[in-house]
């Protein structure tokens, strides 16, 4: 009867639900690259994945912000089978100035249970050209500030900032030091909505991208400004705001002055008195 007890009682006990993570690819990774984590939660319907490894608090923080609130990190959803993914773009990680090359421990739990909690390795390598990139949306006109180091023996960079449809906008060229780092600074003059940013060489195998949001500030008020001497009394309210295009302020070949009719007046009484009617032919 002993027996027989036990083995009823223990397929309740095995299951109490569990956390697991998995990496995908070899684990070891360049920083910039994109990884992917998943594995299963059988407890609750949110998974909590962080980061800790050298210059990391060893609570942890959220992959895409390693300046975080210590002990935090980024939440991942449950689908009803249990399982979870989660994707690490960590290019566009805050705070990315931070990893080096070294072995980081990636760590699972469930939100509500936070007892329940597994962890996984991974190397991480600085690569011989990386960038930081300008995380946060900016506003139209707001200066976009890039740097990071290229291979050595470079002489420059090229920046390409593309639209969504992959049409080049605008192109700079930054010099690179003599110890490969490089530095530049640019307006973001470019309508709201999302660029990519390429940074590349000729002589480089790989270029690096990454976003740019532009974001008009709430409240801007921004209309088209009304181009100079130039007047008008068929509509006196506003155009409607044209963001960032610009603007051509058209000067009238040959402005008419308001005493022009006045003075058309004059002249024809002054001809009237001067030669006669019956003289005219």
């Amino acid at each position: 009867m002993l027996i027989a007890a036990i083995c009823i009682i223990q397929p309740v006990l095995a299951d109490v639900g569990m956390v697991t993570i998995f990496y995908r690819g070899a684990g070891e990774y360049y920083i910039g690259d994109t990884i992917t984590f998943d594995g299963r939660d059988t407890i609750g319907n949110t998974t909590l994945v962080k980061i800790t490894g050298p210059g990391l608090p060893s609570e942890g923080v959220p992959l895409y912000d390693l300046n975080g609130i210590h002990g935090s990190g980024n939440t991942v959803a449950v689908t009803h089978d249990g399982s979870w993914k989660f994707i690490w773009y960590s290019a566009n990680t805050a705070g990315i100035e931070k990893l080096v090359t070294t072995h980081y421990t990636i760590t699972a739990m469930d939100l509500s249970n936070p007892e329940k909690t597994t962890t996984t390795s991974i190397l991480l390598k600085k690569p011989e050209f990386y960038i930081n990139a300008q995380l946060s949306p900016i506003n139209p006109g707001d200066y976009v500030q890039l740097n990071g180091y290229a291979e050595q023996g470079l002489t420059y960079v090229k920046i390409d900032v593309a639209d969504s449809g992959g049409i080049n906008l605008r192109t700079f060229i930054s010099p690179v030091s003599g110890s490969g780092s490089f530095n530049y600074g640019f307006r973001g003059d470019m309508p709201p909505g999302r660029y990519v940013v390429r940074v590349s060489n000729p002589s480089m195998k790989n270029a690096l991208m990454t976003t740019l949001t532009v974001e008009l500030p709430e409240n801007s008020g921004l209309t088209s400004p009304v181009p100079e001497n130039v007047t008008s009394k068929l509509d006196s309210s506003p155009a409607p705001a044209q963001l960032l295009t610009p603007v051509v302020s058209l000067t009238p070949a040959a402005p008419l002055s308001p005493l022009t009719p006045i003075a058309g007046l004059f002249i024809s009484g002054l001809i009237a008195l001067v030669w006669p009617t019956g003289h005219r032919k």
